[in-house]
């Protein structure tokens, strides 16, 4: 794990029934802090009759359900599915997880029904509603969870050639970009989690940019390139059709 010293405290105050069921993780990589999280599940079941840790790693575990916004928002159908998997009693694991990346996305409506398990779980839980920033998290969630944070070098995780293809990435998007280029960067990163980590080195990048600039306009214009990254980011999943999905990307940043 990336943050060990930080999981592993969660760890043992789990090993001594002591641990929040709940926690609200602060990270700047989603995906890096969705992995170490998943892990943390696999440490606490090493005990377990049954490997799990395929299914966890694979996120094809019953007792284990990791959501996020598909288009605009976390959708209420997915948190009811959530709320059902979390009524059961666990019986391969030791407990009913759940990962909720994205959380700030959470409508109202979800909100509530995710605080409603919060404060009166049916069953043993262990929870985390992942974030990039615990500012857009509902008050009344970020008040009954424990906040940690994630924070990762991700300088170190970037290779030079992809740091290269996500600079010329973001150089053909400034320069209104076509499809084209889209999938010529599709078909290089073809596994799912590759083309994550692209995106994500893309945002590492797109941030440092606005940093260095003075100019009010150039921010906003930019910010709102960055917040259309996190959301690309948060629709990516194994199940997603990268290509119409980097297409609707293309087109939005074009009308910034």
């Amino acid at each position: 794990m990336k943050e060990d010293f930080k999981l592993k405290n969660i760890y043992d105050k789990y090993r001594e029934n002591k641990n929040s069921h709940v926690y609200l993780v602060e990270t700047n990589s989603i995906t890096q802090a969705i992995e170490d999280i998943k892990k943390l599940i696999i440490l606490i079941n090493e005990d377990a009759e049954s490997n799990i840790e395929p299914l966890i790693l694979n996120e094809s575990l019953p007792t284990l359900m990791i959501i996020g916004p598909k288009v605009q928002e976390i959708l209420t159908e997915d948190i009811d599915r959530l709320i059902v998997m979390l009524q059961k009693i666990p019986v391969i694991t030791k407990d009913n997880y759940f990962i909720i990346h994205n959380a700030e996305k959470l409508n109202k409506k979800s909100g509530n029904q995710m605080l409603k398990i919060i404060e009166e779980p049916e069953t043993d839980m262990l929870g985390f509603f992942v974030c990039n920033s615990t500012d857009g998290i509902m008050p009344t969630i970020s008040s009954r969870t424990q906040t940690i944070s994630l924070i990762y070098d991700t300088e170190e995780i970037y290779e030079e050639d992809l740091i290269s293809d996500a600079q010329n990435y973001l150089n053909e998007l400034h320069d209104k970009a076509s499809l084209i280029v889209n999938k010529k960067y599709i078909d290089k990163y073809k596994d799912i989690d590759q083309f994550k980590i692209f995106v994500e080195c893309i945002i590492s990048i797109q941030k440092k940019y606005i940093n260095t600039q003075t100019n009010f306009d150039i921010i906003k214009k930019e910010s709102l390139l960055l917040s259309k990254l996190y959301d690309l980011i948060s629709k990516i999943s194994g199940n997603c059709n990268i290509n119409l999905l980097m297409d609707k990307f293309l087109i939005e940043v074009s009308r910034l």
